[in-house]
């Protein structure tokens, strides 16, 4: 071949091969734009933060999902010492994590602190930190985080609800025994004072009458916070609520306090106790004046809306749906962040000693959650405080004529007999004595078993008077399997607390709250006798 001819082939080939290197370089080119671009998205656009930072903990890239959790752009993180944005007391935390990355390279090491964010608060952050100083393509601290500041919220909020539920059912059981040793102790005072003459002996039962009174509200204000009480719930407007109360929570208020009503007239109906929403809205507006020195605004304010079952700041925790909002705000100094979580718990207070029992907030929570409703506590930085409660839009009204409180009158006799059911036996002899005092005959049983057998012996029963929470069977189990037998027979039931029982929901026959005046229970007694609609179950 001649050597032209050989240097033509060369250059082809060298030619070729040069092609073939270009095409083959290019192809690795652009798998590497590709590859680059498809890590790019997955960090630019990942819900987590990416950061690489150096050996110093200065931050050399962060990825654009920062603006997002923290308000910042990633162009003012780059360059900036991490711990500046770090909490001063989890600085230390994160510190020790570079420490052990920078020991152990290549083993990812767990965190978690609070980061400023741009509008001043701290949001808290889940970090994962691995040491790749030694990969050259990267050659720094890799931190990715996650923003866990709504999941703590929540868990912080469930153990709230429940540390509040752990001390209700404390309070609720501590206060249903001491209402049946004050329903002993007033019953029997009432009978005595009945039998004195001497008007100094009067007096001196009349203040154990008293002190016995004021002790039973302290056990119904326990009650409450523990959702022990006896509600009477119907269907009701809030807005009518407020409106009835509203001159007494104006008298109320100090003159240098403006009282605004911002009230929505066509808001949904809601079921529930107005006597105790009642209570719920002085509570709140007391609450809202004595945090108020000098001038202020007390605004309360009722609308309708949408929950979707995810609040964070609700308690106890409410299902998705429609709720009535009920809000009452105050211009007042408002509440430390160390103090919020506690402003539910019984007994707690910031006043001085010897102002308020330390029950007004924990008996407003008790309400509150007894009515299938959540409440809302926020403190704003500038002063003030905003309580939000939300009652759940009723879906249908309920019967609550049989469940009225009986008002104290004139003693009212009678010749029936009555089943006694109560298996504690001061309170039963108590009943006994006062229902045997007004005329009535009484068969007495300390428990459903013992009461179904007097009631199969005795010839004709009228009613059946019975506690609620027993051993053996609640009042309302034992009520229905005597109608059973005994379709004609009245039904009356006592209790000191309301309580999830079988048979609750039914509703038939009166329920009287302990502790009761022997003249309250007499009246009840006869009433029932003597009301026509009770004639069937």
């Amino acid at each position: 071949m001649p050597v032209s001819t050989q240097e033509e082939e060369l250059e082809r080939l060298v030619a070729e091969r040069t092609r073939d290197l270009i095409a083959a370089n290019e192809a690795a080119e652009k798998a590497l734009r590709e590859s680059e671009a498809r890590f790019r998205a997955l960090i630019e656009n990942s819900h987590d933060i990416t950061a690489i930072l150096d050996a110093d903990g200065v931050m050399r890239y962060i990825s654009p999902s920062v603006e997002r959790f923290f308000g910042y752009t990633s162009h003012e993180m780059v360059g900036v010492t991490s711990l500046d944005f770090v909490h001063p007391d989890d600085q230390q935390v994160l510190a020790d994590v570079f420490v052990r990355a920078g020991t152990e390279p290549g083993t990812p090491h767990t965190c978690e602190y609070r980061a400023r964010h741009k509008d001043g608060g701290w949001r808290t952050v889940e970090a994962f930190a691995l040491n790749l100083l030694h990969d050259p393509a990267v050659q720094g601290i890799v931190i990715t985080g996650s923003d866990i500041t709504h999941r703590r919220a929540l868990e912080s909020r469930l153990v709230q609800a429940e540390r509040l539920e752990a001390i209700g059912q404390l309070a609720g059981g501590v206060a249903h025994d001491f209402n049946n040793i004050l329903l002993v102790i007033r019953g029997y005072s009432s009978v005595l004072r009945g039998s004195l003459e001497d008007p100094q002996q009067i007096d001196d039962v009349e203040e154990i009458i008293k002190a016995a009174d004021r002790a039973a509200d302290l056990t119904r204000q326990l009650l409450a916070f523990g959702r022990r009480q006896v509600l009477q719930p119907r269907l009701l407007s809030l807005v009518e609520v407020v409106r009835g109360v509203e001159s007494l929570l104006r008298r109320s208020l100090r003159e240098d306090i403006d009282f605004v009503l911002e009230l929505d007239e066509t808001a949904s109906p809601v079921i529930a106790d107005p006597g105790q929403m009642e209570q719920v809205l002085l509570n709140l507006v007391m609450n809202g004046r004595d945090a108020i020195s000098g001038n202020g605004v007390i605004h309360v304010s009722i609308g309708e809306t949408e929950l979707t079952g995810g609040e964070s700041g609700i308690s106890p925790p409410l299902l998705q749906g429609r709720y009535i909002r009920v809000a009452v705000e105050d211009t007042g100094s408002g509440i430390d962040d160390a103090v919020l979580p506690h402003v539910f718990e019984p007994f707690f207070t910031t006043k001085e000693d010897g102002v308020g029992t330390g029950l007004g907030l924990s008996t407003v929570y008790g309400i509150v959650a007894q009515s299938d409703g959540g409440i809302e506590v926020s403190a704003r930085p500038e002063g003030g405080t905003s309580f939000a409660i939300y009652l759940p839009v009723a879906s249908g009204a309920i019967d609550n004529e049989s469940w009225g409180v009986v008002a104290q009158s004139s003693l009212p006799m009678g010749t029936e007999t009555i089943l006694l059911v109560e298996d504690e036996e001061p309170v039963r002899e108590l009943v006994r004595r006062v229902l045997e005092g007004a005329g009535y005959e009484v068969l007495a049983a300390g428990l459903p078993s013992e009461a179904e057998r007097l009631l199969a012996e005795a010839e004709h029963v009228d009613l059946m008077l019975s506690d609620v929470v027993m051993p053996e069977m609640s009042g309302y189990d034992l009520a229905a399997r005597v109608r059973e037998a005994h379709p004609e027979i009245r039904l009356m039931f006592m209790s000191g607390y309301a309580h999830k029982v079988p048979g609750a929901e039914q509703g038939a026959g009166r329920l009287l709250k302990k502790p009761f005046a022997p003249e309250q229970l007499a009246r009840a007694v006869r009433s029932t006798l003597d009301d026509d609609r009770l004639e069937t179950a």
